[in-house]
């Protein structure tokens, strides 16, 4: 009933605002339409701001938004003069005037309207300004990799960290405005791997856009309760030639390298790349730990000191091909290794009711990952402009194999010697993936704002596992299979899915609808025990949005129902890590976690400043968490569970603006929290918390061809059902000097320069609580050259307002 009210209410606004002021004639059937795109790269600009105004008074007499093609049409127009300013974050605004609707002018067609980036002006000098770093679309939000010079050099992932809405766990974990259930594409198709591996996989260099969709529509997967990231790969099709190639070096052997190349000719683009990325990292953690059981309490505590190189071969191609004004089609195919190897050595003081112990471990941890992926598309208009029938088909095939070798040694408390037999353990996991997607989509559009898109999907998932555990026997001299640890399962997970979406423009309110219905066919052979657990479900997901543009006001709700399913390792019922203090497996009688997903967005332009307030509510059911115990002897055990209910909401609040026209400011604060209400770990957990980050980011023009920006990052307490993060502080800085013409690039970058990043996680529970500390590598330094040909070459432009006579 709220929701039916709320667009009540909003019906009755637009009809407020339908008629223009100082109007009186009986003659409503005036018409103006247009296309608005990038005067660069003639891109269309979609939800860019288009509103109308009385020539005489400046009074306001409509207003609409752009739609995906950027084009835009506003009817029911009385007679009268009229001129149209036109709006996109990052662009100047550009003005129409003299736009005169009659009944023997009733017609106006203003074709291309060209939008340029804007621009500074410093006393004599021009210097051709970029894309804001952040778009704040009604649907997504959209980041300008290129203006964030801190992640020069770097990937994906640290893009991402800067954002209010992005959090990295020590672990490596990922998570999308509190959950680390989403869904990575590249170009738009399924990312190899997934998660943090998926991103920290893509060079930063070779990224165009990043685009966050929180609330995806019926057209996209309902798999990923947080939405999408989506990543947008640079591709140049301006010139015949183009090419960019990257270097960096930083501190504590960080070293990368990529290269680009695009040709374009008679309707083909070919392209190409490789990456080399070789990479070490460290840390130093420190756990503290009490355990009550039974037969006394338990004190631990362990030091461990972690380095993890990362070194990957990427080597990617593809063809795209026009064959006329119906046809087309395109391949793309990427190949790479990565091989990751961690290390971690653990000093252990153990003090227990059978005395004190102190132990010296060391994990070898070796993931030597090769994979390849595929993709063809061809797309048919039948009559171009008004019904396309196009087909997609991926496939992927991925090898993760690892090796994690184990030694345990007793040793005395300085931790300097070590017994000559230690508990010797070798555990090796050969994982293989086959992944595939089919897609057929029809899309009809029965004018320029009424449009209807259906398909039907088919995702297949084939995974085999076999796990193995091997003790050494010092007396035999000989390993020993373990089998507490050793086990092999097959997992299939397959969804078929279809979905239907149409949208159109209702009183000048813009709104899609859509609904999506997903069976998914899961089966896990737990080939070891003897025992298979298959999960067959039916679901429906219905989408809505529906938004309104009033002057330079844009609001926006949105709906989605979306999915979060378990993964095999979640599944999997046998033990997957184990060691003398901690083991952790999977629960195979997991549910899926099912949320309902709100958004309620605002955003305007004051002049040159930018404001968005971004609001979300999720409702969550059957929520998958990990929970700790401790069993009879002190042990930690590890394992997931579907706790009742999770509802989490927020607020992004940003901006951005320049005091002086060399210095902007991109302030961003993120307002969240949560409500959990379940059983834990057979424990009743009804907890409430509110948790806040900020972020900001300045950049100083120094000179056409010099910038310096400073990004600082606070993130506030974190509360969740068994741990807390303590508050924590990221501060990073960079420079970026241009040279001949914008070719050639040097930048310098230093991440945590204040030394601040370390956390806190405390984490308790019935019978045990711990501390943990974490203390990231300082600070991280490095530089980096980039070279580029026929590649992001810029017009200077000198006028932020270009007044067009529209002459008609």
């Amino acid at each position: 009933m709220k929701i039916k009210s709320t667009v009540l209410l909003l019906l009755i606004t637009a009809a407020a605002y339908g008629q223009p002021a100082g109007t009186a004639s009986l003659f409503n059937n005036g018409k103006i339409k247009g296309i608005i795109i990038d005067a660069d790269e003639a891109n269309p600009l979609p939800s860019a701001n288009v509103t109308l105004y009385n020539q005489n008074d400046s009074s306001f007499a409509g207003g609409i938004s752009a739609d995906n093609s950027g084009q835009f049409d506003l009817d029911n127009l009385a007679q009268g003069k009229y001129y149209l300013r036109i709006s996109y974050v990052g662009y100047s605004n550009k003005f129409v005037s003299n736009i005169d609707v009659s009944e023997s002018k009733s017609y106006h067609n203003l074709g291309k309207i060209k939008l340029n980036k804007n621009t500074i002006l410093m006393k004599e000098t021009k210097v051709v300004g970029e894309r804001a770093a952040e778009e704040l679309h009604l649907d997504k939000k959209v980041i300008n990799v290129s203006q964030n010079l801190n992640a020069s050099g770097g990937t994906a992932l640290d893009v991402l960290e800067d954002q209010p809405s992005i959090r990295v766990d020590p672990d490596g974990t990922v998570y999308l405005r509190g959950s680390s259930d989403y869904k990575v594409l590249v170009n738009g198709k399924p990312s190899v791997l997934q998660g943090a591996d998926a991103l920290k996989q893509i060079s930063a260099n070779m990224i165009e856009t990043i685009e966050i969709i929180t609330n995806p529509s019926s057209k996209y997967d309902a798999e990923g309760s947080a939405g999408i990231i989506n990543i947008n790969l640079k591709k140049q099709t301006e010139y015949s030639l183009s090419g960019i190639a990257n270097i960096n070096s930083g501190t504590r052997d960080k070293y990368n390298g990529d290269f680009s190349i695009n040709y374009n000719v008679d309707g083909m683009n070919i392209n190409g790349g490789l990456d080399y990325r070789d990479n070490t990292n460290f840390n130093n953690q420190g756990v503290d730990r009490v355990s009550f059981a039974p037969s006394g309490v338990t004190n631990n505590s362990t030091a461990l000191a972690i380095r993890d190189k990362r070194r990957q071969y990427t080597g990617r191609g593809g063809i795209d091909y026009t064959f006329n004004d119906k046809n087309s089609a395109s391949l793309s195919l990427s190949s790479g290794k990565v091989n990751v190897v961690t290390s971690i050595n653990t000093n252990v003081f153990n003090d227990n009711y059978n005395g004190v112990i102190y132990a010296l471990n060391e994990n070898n941890i070796d993931i030597p990952v090769s994979y390849f992926n595929s993709a063809f598309n061809y797309s048919h208009k039948f009559e171009p402009k008004v019904n396309e029938i196009s087909f997609e088909a991926t496939y992927s095939n991925v090898s993760l194999p690892s090796v994690r070798t184990t030694n345990e040694y007793n040793s005395d408390e300085s931790f300097s010697s070590r017994n000559a037999d230690p508990l010797k353990t070798v555990f090796g996991n050969n994982t293989r993936r086959n992944e595939g997607r089919v897609k057929l989509n029809y899309t009809q559009h029965f004018n320029e704002q009424s449009n209807l898109e259906m398909g039907i999907q088919s995702n297949f998932s084939y995974r085999k596992f076999v796990v193995e555990n091997k003790i050494y026997d010092w007396p035999s001299s000989a390993f020993i299979i373990d089998n507490t640890l050793t086990n092999n399962f097959n997992f299939r997970n397959n969804v078929y899915a279809a979905f239907v979406s149409y949208t159109n423009i209702l009183y000048n309110f813009n709104f899609m609808l859509g609904i999506r219905t997903e069976y998914m066919d899961r089966l896990l052979e737990q080939q070891t025990l003897g025992s298979k657990y298959d999960y067959y479900k039916l679901d429906y997901f219905p989408s809505f949005n529906i938004s309104r543009n009033i002057g330079d006001n844009q609001i926006q709700f949105s709906y989605s129902r979306r999915v979060n399913r378990p993964n095999e390792n979640l599944l999997n019922p046998f033990p997957f890590y184990s060691d003398t203090y901690l083991t952790t497996a999977g629960n195979p009688y997991l549910m899926p976690e099912y949320i309902n997903s709100f958004e309620l967005n605002y955003q305007k332009m004051f002049g040159d400043i930018f404001f968005s307030v971004q609001t979300y509510y999720r409702n969550s059911s059957n929520t998958v968490s990990q929970t700790f115990s401790v069993d009879s002897s002190g042990k930690l055990l590890g394992t997931f569970d579907n706790i009742a209910a999770n509802n989490t909401y927020g607020s992004e609040i940003s901006s951005s603006f320049s005091l002086i026209k060399i210095l902007r400011f991109d302030p961003a604060v993120n307002l969240f929290g949560s409500s959990l209400k379940g059983n834990l770990a057979d424990l009743n957990v009804n907890k409430n918390n509110f948790n806040w980050n900020v972020r900001l980011n300045t950049t100083l023009t120094l000179s056409p061809d010099t910038r310096l920006q400073v990004s600082g990052n606070y993130f506030g307490r974190i509360d969740q059902a068994q741990f807390e993060i303590k508050p924590f502080l990221m501060l990073s800085a960079s420079i970026k000097r241009d040279f001949l013409n914008k070719k050639l690039s040097v930048t310098l970058q230093a991440r945590n320069i204040l030394k601040t990043g370390d956390l806190e996680i405390v984490n308790n529970g019935t019978n045990f609580n711990s501390t943990i500390f974490v203390h990231r590598e300082v600070p991280v330094v490095s530089l980096m050259l980039s070279y580029n040909f026929n590649n992001f070459k810029k017009s200077v432009k000198t006028n932020d307002n270009i007044d067009i006579q529209s002459g008609l």
